[in-house]
């Protein structure tokens, strides 16, 4: 007899991409872990003669809670370009009272386009490196994104 796979349909979200321009704010929410920052997101149109034309940055709220607000917090610094899985919620800003759209992350991820980063499990990574070698610092600084060149890369931070 063969076994027979459920027919299950792939989980398919909406996805959210820019660069990390808050300090991530760990707290909690209900005993659950959440995780709030400021995102920014480039924009880019094509001029009348085809040339690439930057257009104003755009800045939106990203929460995420539980397992995704820990991994964020472990994982993001100010400064770092990142993908995140998800939905749009719209929210009230408390001090404004306006009306606004937050990005509810279940996933995030370095955005590797745009971040020269390592990756590989940590057992394999425990193998290659030598007991002595010191883990590098985290570096928390933010470098403003490049308005000249939309394809640049920003230094890999030690996760």
């Amino acid at each position: 007899m063969s076994e027979q796979k459920p027919d299950v349909d792939p989980e398919i979200s909406e996805a959210f991409y820019g660069f990390v321009a808050s300090n991530p704010k760990p707290t909690t929410r209900d005993g659950k872990p959440r995780l709030y920052f400021r995102a920014g997101q480039e924009h880019y149109g094509y001029g009348p003669d085809g040339s690439r034309i930057k257009l104003p940055t755009t800045f939106h709220d990203v929460v995420a809670f539980r397992g995704a607000a820990e991994a964020g917090d472990r994982k993001l610094a100010k400064g770092d370009w990142f993908l995140a899985i998800g939905h749009p919620e719209p929210s009230t800003n408390p001090k404004t009272g306006v009306e606004e759209t937050e990005f509810i992350a279940s996933r995030f991820g370095h955005d590797l386009a745009r971040m020269n980063t390592h990756v590989g499990s940590p057992r394999r990574l425990s193998q290659m490196e030598s007991p002595n070698r010191q883990q590098p610092q985290r570096q928390v600084g933010f470098e403003p994104p490049e308005h000249e060149q939309p394809g640049h890369e920003q230094h890999a931070r030690a996760m």
